[in-house]
């Protein structure tokens, strides 16, 4: 987020990073200015090297980040994946794989000495659920560590992993949220929810407070209105008392994710701050650094500060945004339960700075989406480079949820030439869903009239039933990649019901026939939530009657 990254108003060239000394002349680890020295990037995670047998890469997360005592069980996904990347020798016999691979696993699952849940998994299988009573468990700040034990019936290896369950006392005030660790959503419980926990999709946008909602109550009041259930207001009470904007939120139900990035490096005054906004019912997230990345932060601040916000407050997870492509990722990643990325490619040019002078590549110049194609598909490459770091470096990042930044700004800058259309707002949020995005937050709001019209009109699809519940019930699968040609598809399944998200990001299609898999047993079209298209279903391929326009975006239930 590079344009008006500040309190206050608007001002995008103020707000931008002014270059001024050697620890400031590069963003994402690159120089910039004209005359400067190349720089060679470093912080760039790599691949894992492959391992030349294959891996057991077992592991064990709580299904939710946090329990509460009033919380009569809770689960523990399994994951028994074979790997060439991270985990234990498999097969560890002169067994072949294959005759190891078919025997089921033993798992063991115990705190301490004691057994809190057994049962088996076969190998090379993921997500497997395995249930345990609470009323063994005490609620406490402190989390209880848990063995997970698991042999092999083929040849009695064992293999062991860890994980740390969170059982927290109840909590009486406020607003309580829950990462599903199967599905990367969030749920959440406030005095709206009758004393249950019920997803949310969060979408909406970055707002100005100082130019916008802090003006009135009746504009926090016509944003809730637009159908957008959460803002990240850019402002914070180091920067002034926000105490009336937030509570005619809490009035509208409409979800805060709260912004530190100007005090978060100051410790003291995070724990200043936290007592003023943690008992909110709309508190949904904390947020505490924009761009470490980009303005090359120290690398270990974001995690001090999410060790303290940990320390003071369980009961909401934590985001920061990532801006560069592969700077430091692992460092920064450490510091959040949720990555965000903010890749903006509408209106740039690629490969030449417009504002710097000078050309853009891997290891120099800054043209406003680091090393990105200035196409619709960075946003959706941006999101798969994330997990993909996350799965290099294994255990709970592999699980760690990516949320989505798409540029909705106006005001024209050195970077970018113009705002995105309505069509192009749509696809690259549609595109972001497809591949794994779990919630959408703009920059920033006030948008324009015409992408506001725009983008209320999806928000009040994808934050309401049917569509919200297949977004955080399910994962996204992925038929068709964008990136490579052609549509971009995915589709998420729960129960008898399918959700089938289709994007046309690049030329039109004219003979648009998508081959569903066979195994998901559907009969027709069930509804189109979103779209102009009209879909029809034979057998086991979806067609769009009369083709797809360049562009097109559609989501439809199939039955």
């Amino acid at each position: 987020m590079r344009a008006g990254r500040s309190h206050g108003l608007l001002a995008f060239a103020a707000a931008l990073h002014v270059p001024g000394g050697a620890a400031q002349d590069r963003w994402c680890g690159k120089a910039y200015q004209a005359g400067s020295p190349l720089v060679i990037p470093g912080g760039r995670l790599e691949p894992p090297d492959l391992s030349p047998r294959p891996l057991l890469d077992l592991k064990i997360i709580p299904r939710h980040s946090i329990y509460l005592a009033s919380d009569e069980g809770a689960e523990f996904i399994v994951d028994a994946a074979i790997s060439y990347v991270h985990g234990s020798t498999w097969p560890s016999s002169d067994s072949t794989a294959q005759e190891q691979q078919s025997g089921a696993l033993n798992v063991t699952i115990t705190w301490k000495n004691q057994t809190l849940a057994k049962g088996t998994v076969m190998p090379n299988t993921t997500d497997n659920i395995f249930p345990i009573d609470l009323k063994s468990l005490e609620p406490r700040m402190d989390g209880y560590p848990i063995d997970l034990a698991v042999t092999s019936h083929t040849n009695n290896s064992t293999f062991s992993a860890a994980t740390e369950l969170f059982l927290l006392p109840e909590k009486t005030t406020g607003s309580v949220v829950k990462i599903d660790n199967l599905y990367g959503s969030l749920l959440y419980r406030n005095p709206t929810t009758n004393g249950i926990f019920v997803p949310v999709f969060p979408y909406g946008f970055y707002g100005d407070y100082s130019g916008y909602f802090n003006k009135s109550a009746s504009n926090v009041e016509k944003y809730a209105s637009q159908g957008y259930n959460v803002v990240n207001v850019v402002s914070s009470f180091a920067d002034d008392d926000m105490s009336a904007t937030i509570e005619t939120m809490d009035r509208l139900n409409l979800f805060l994710q709260y912004d530190m990035r100007g005090s978060y490096k100051n410790l003291s005054s995070v724990a200043w701050q936290m007592p003023l906004v943690k008992d909110h019912p709309s508190l949904l997230t904390w947020y505490t650094a924009d761009e470490p990345d980009g303005w090359q932060d120290p690398l270990d601040a974001p995690k001090q500060a999410y060790d303290l916000i940990a320390s003071l407050d369980r009961y909401h997870p934590t985001a920061l945004v990532l801006n560069c492509q592969n700077y430091y990722f692992e460092e920064y990643s450490s510091g959040a339960d949720i990555i965000m990325e903010d890749a903006y490619p509408v209106g740039i040019n690629a490969t030449y700075s417009w504002k710097w002078g000078t050309a853009c590549n891997e290891t120099f110049g800054d043209c406003g989406c680091d090393n990105c194609e200035g196409t619709l598909l960075d946003v959706p490459d941006r999101v798969d480079d994330f997990y993909d770091y996350g799965a290099w470096l294994g255990g709970t990042a592999t699980r760690k949820p990516v949320w989505a930044v798409p540029q909705a700004f106006s005001i024209p800058e050195d970077y970018w030439a113009r705002e995105p259309t309505p069509d192009e707002a749509w696809v690259m949020d549609l595109l972001a869903f497809n591949h794994g995005a779990k919630a959408r937050l703009a920059w920033i709001y006030p948008a324009s009239v015409e992408l506001d019209t725009a983008l209320s009109s999806l928000a009040k699809v994808v934050t309401t039933s049917p569509v919200m519940n297949f977004l955080t019930g399910a994962n996204p699968v992925l038929l068709q990649d964008g990136k490579h040609g052609g549509l971009d598809v995915a589709y998420w399944k729960m129960g008898d019901q399918v959700l089938v998200s289709v994007v046309a990001p690049g030329e039109s299609v004219a003979n648009a026939e998508i081959p569903l898999p066979g195994d998901l047993q559907l009969s027709r079209v069930g509804s189109t939530p979103w779209g102009e298209i009209s879909w029809t279903l034979d057998g086991t391929t979806l067609r769009a009657e009369g083709g797809l326009p360049s562009l097109a975006t559609s989501l439809l239930i199939l039955q």
